[in-house]
């Protein structure tokens, strides 16, 4: 029997019918926006800052959707159709939770891959995702959905022949990983990292570890966990009677890296296993991300030759050490997000591939959500650029945007002089940061999200030419 029904919705979400269909026509997954919204899905209405999605019902019957969640005070413009039901709950996000926990007892055949951490949470996804998808069928996270509408929604549009789906599992305050640890029910949880992001909300970088490893204690009954090596902040809180597999290069990792080596066109590792692999990706710490999934896939039994060959032709996610090249200008946009450990990771990435260039340049937005650290931890990030200078890796040109980045200015400008640091206010339209760049630049933008800095690669592009073009 199929779960998408509207009976089943009903009972799932916690919500009263509106209006009733006597027929009711077949539905699959769920959406939350009309211009993507596929046939047969069913239409959650979320109201936002600016847009509210009862608004949009007319919109998401025109696309196909025949059943609707609304919340319950929502008022309703529209004419229902005879053939549209429409569930009245209180809350759609809380709706949309109950309705993906439900489900997710519905996956009998998939293994559910939740995945946390504080720096290649995405980037791990979506490498679980082409390892996997390289031998069997699957899905994953689209984009970075991984709060309490995004994972639901992974969950949610998950097939139920599906062998895998895999769910990224982000964290913004106390309690969040909890709470979607106990939607997804995982039988493989991986951390990928413990670093300082979101310190504005834990405080302190032993709260991100005891907050990570509630995804443990979500586990299924006999679930793996699949944990950096070496970290002692977290192994305080990995109460796990279950399988675990540690990974790293510490030498208590049962998965070890050993002998890796950065290249201007991605990072190569050795297991303790004996082989060895390659993947197209920037960075050493990508090596850490590779072994992550190493794991992962061994347990739903592929071959180490068949996760070599997935991983040599893996691709990593938009806006992660994205590297192109823009006329005669070298990019490498960074800009999903920033904290001091991904910064500083991002820095030691690109050094081989920047190494030939005329001129080196990093465009450093300010990190957000550091709390009262932020000054300390943006003055750090400037010692650490100040340093690669000083060892002849770094840039010759840094341009800081936001007020936040304004403390990482001394240190670089101790190294550069007045002329080698520029302060932005803001991104903006980018134009006046794209000015400052010319041909035989490579260019590393890092920066958290809101900082926009994609818009300068955007401006590249229009009066450069775009993506490879001479």
């Amino acid at each position: 029997m199929s779960f998408f029904t509207p009976e089943s919705i009903r009972s799932a979400s916690g919500g009263v019918f509106r209006s009733r269909v006597k027929r009711p026509s077949p539905a699959h997954g769920v959406g939350i926006d009309t211009r993507t919204l596929r046939p047969g899905q069913v239409f959650a209405a979320f109201r936002g800052e600016r847009v509210d999605g009862h608004d949009f019902l007319e919109q998401a019957y025109e696309a196909g959707s025949r059943i609707a969640l609304v919340e319950r005070d929502a008022e309703i413009r529209w004419h229902v159709p005879e053939d549209m039901a429409l569930i009245e709950v209180e809350s759609t996000r809380a709706a949309l939770g109950r309705m993906a926990q439900a489900y997710r007892k519905t996956l009998t055949t998939a293994r559910v891959i939740a995945v946390t951490g504080s720096n290649g949470k995405t980037t791990t996804v979506r490498l679980i995702d082409q390892v996997l998808g390289s031998h069997m069928a699957g899905s994953a996270s689209m984009k970075s959905y991984n709060n309490d509408i995004g994972l639901p929604l992974t969950l949610l549009n998950a097939r139920r022949t599906d062998k895998y789906v895999v769910c990224e599992v982000g964290m913004s305050g106390p309690g969040e990983v909890a709470r979607l640890a106990q939607i997804a029910r995982p039988d493989i949880a991986v951390i990928t990292s413990i670093g300082r992001a979101h310190l504005g909300g834990l405080g302190s970088i032993e709260s991100v570890g005891r907050e990570k490893a509630q995804l443990i204690r979500g586990l299924v009954p006999g679930g793996l966990a699949v944990v950096p090596a070496g970290i002692e902040l977290l192994e305080d809180h990995l109460l796990h009677d279950g399988p675990m597999v540690r990974f790293g290069r510490d030498e208590a990792a049962d998965l070890r890296i050993s002998e890796v080596e950065s290249r201007a066109d991605g990072v190569s590792f050795s297991t303790n296993g004996g082989q060895r692999y390659a993947l197209g990706l920037l960075g050493g710490h990508n090596a850490n991300n590779a072994a992550a999934t190493i794991a992962v896939a061994r347990r739903l039994g592929m071959s180490e030759p068949s996760i070599a060959e997935a991983l040599a032709h893996a691709k990593g996610p938009e806006m992660r050490l994205d590297r192109e090249t823009i006329g005669r200008i070298s990019v490498v946009n960074d800009a999903y997000n920033a904290n001091p450990d991904s910064v500083l990771a991002a820095i030691e990435a690109v050094g081989p591939g920047m190494a030939d260039a005329e001129r080196r340049v990093l465009v450093l937005g300010e990190m957000l959500e550091l709390g009262p650290a932020s000054d300390d931890l943006h003055e750090e990030v400037g010692r650490a650029v100040a340093s690669a200078i000083r060892g002849g890796r770094g840039p010759r040109l840094v341009v800081l945007v936001g007020a936040g980045a304004a403390s990482a200015r001394a240190p670089i400008e101790a190294e550069l002089g007045p002329s080698g640091v520029v302060l932005e206010a803001e991104t903006g339209d980018g134009r006046s940061i794209a000015r400052r760049l010319r041909p035989g630049d490579a260019v590393l933008f890092k920066g958290s999200r809101s900082v926009g800095l994609e818009r300068v690669v955007e401006v590249l592009r229009g009066e450069h030419g775009g993506p490879g073009d001479p």
